[in-house]
């Protein structure tokens, strides 16, 4: 379940998600949990299912059209092996949990290629419905001869979405974050945030400027102490901006000389500035928040200890609205007892697309964590090449 911000008295959560001829989804139909973990080898698939999730963001915010474009096409888009079926459909199912009550919300769209002989075509709406309640407020089909209306989705116009706009609001607040350190220390190349999302970092220091005073002061307060533990020699993580107004973040630096020396961002590790950006993002409002393997550059130890963490950002008041899905095919992320088994989802690719297992379901991953297994020991077989899982396959036989 997704947790949503959308205003004072709404906190939309995501329960599921189906995908007909998405990528490498053939059919696909999962539920979702405050905090999901998508778990796959490589090229399984996992970046093509957070996609969705941005395609719905960029949906909304852009237009169907664009973010069709922005991924090549719906060539691209869809699945190889679609046969009669050949249309793309998405499917997500919401709840708004009141005090009065949960009331549920269903979004489907469903589009494919316009008639033409042309390289890229236009989209076709084929369908477009929204529920509320089991109450129909949408439901709207491909019409023939309207070319231009069959390209734009009503979630995407707010003159149309009024009486649904909490949707809207829901997926304008997805955020996919996947740090690149050597982003962060170009600080002068920065964007301006408002043009352009900011994906691997970019303008982390730029957003820890906009951010009030007070609400800056206390995430960098916990980011401080996660620091300190990662890194010791590390104290007193501070925000500064320099004479030319340029924002950056400073520390002091202990070492073997008595007086401490001060460090500013592009003199810290890769790891540290990962770790800084992906606390950051947790910490930084609600909506849903995508991390794609955010065990890159991190010590083992602070990897595994990344899953509590974020249970409990979820519990505090800072970060109660933020629903966290990380991809990964990461041991230690895993390798821990505060991980259900329900949190866990198993991406295995097969000649009829990917499929998706919840981890609860499977007999031999429930049968090793009752016999004392962590989830790492019991789905991270499940999903490592098998040829290297017998011993078939050794990359020294190459040298």
């Amino acid at each position: 379940m997704l947790l949503v911000k959308t205003g004072e008295d709404t906190a939309l959560k995501i329960r599921e998600l189906g995908l007909k001829n998405w990528r490498n989804f053939g059919n696909a139909d999962f539920e979702l949990t405050n905090r999901t973990f998508i778990i796959g080898a490589n090229a399984a698939g996992k970046s093509n299912l957070l996609d969705v999730f941005r395609f719905l963001k960029d949906v909304t915010v852009d237009g169907l059209q664009k973010a069709v474009n922005a991924r090549g096409g719906i060539k691209k888009l869809r699945y190889l092996n679609a046969r009669s079926q050949n249309y793309i459909e998405i499917f997500v199912r919401l709840t708004d949990e009141k005090k009065d009550g949960a009331v549920e919300w269903t979004y489907q769209l469903q589009f494919n290629s316009a008639a033409g002989k042309q390289e890229n075509r236009d989209i076709n709406i084929r369908l477009e419905r929204i529920t509320c309640q089991d109450k129909i407020l949408l439901d709207r089909k491909y019409a023939a001869g309207d070319y231009l209306s069959n390209q734009f989705t009503f979630l995407e116009q707010p003159a149309m979405n009024g009486e649904y706009r909490v949707l809207y609001d829901c997926f304008k607040e997805i955020s996919y974050v996947n740090i690149i350190p050597q982003l962060i220390r170009e600080t002068d190349s920065f964007l301006p945030s408002a043009a352009t999302e900011d994906f691997y970092g970019r303008n982390l220091l730029e957003s820890i400027s906009a951010t009030s005073a007070r609400k800056r002061d206390s995430r960098l307060k916990i980011i401080n102490k996660i620091l300190k533990m990662a890194v010791p020699q590390f104290s007193n993580l501070e925000f500064k901006q320099d004479e030319n107004g340029r924002p950056h973040l400073q520390v002091k630096y202990e070492h073997f000389r008595p007086q401490e020396a001060y460090q500013r961002e592009d003199q810290f590790s890769d790891g540290t500035l990962r770790l800084l950006g992906i606390i950051w993002a947790i910490l930084d409002g609600s909506g849903v928040l995508l991390l794609e393997e955010p065990e890159l550059y991190l010590h083992s130890e602070i990897v595994k200890q990344l899953p509590m963490f974020i249970a409990n950002a979820q519990k505090s008041n800072i970060a109660k609205n933020r629903q966290v899905i990380i991809s990964s095919h990461s041991y230690d992320l895993l390798d821990t007892d505060t991980i259900d088994l329900d949190e866990i989802m198993i991406l295995e690719p097969g000649k009829e697309g990917t499929t998706i297992e919840k981890a609860s379901s499977s007999d031999a991953v429930r049968a090793k964590i009752e016999a004392g297994y962590t989830p790492a020991d019991a789905v991270i077989p499940k999903v490592t090449p098998k040829g290297i899982m017998d011993g078939q396959l050794s990359l020294f036989d190459f040298l």
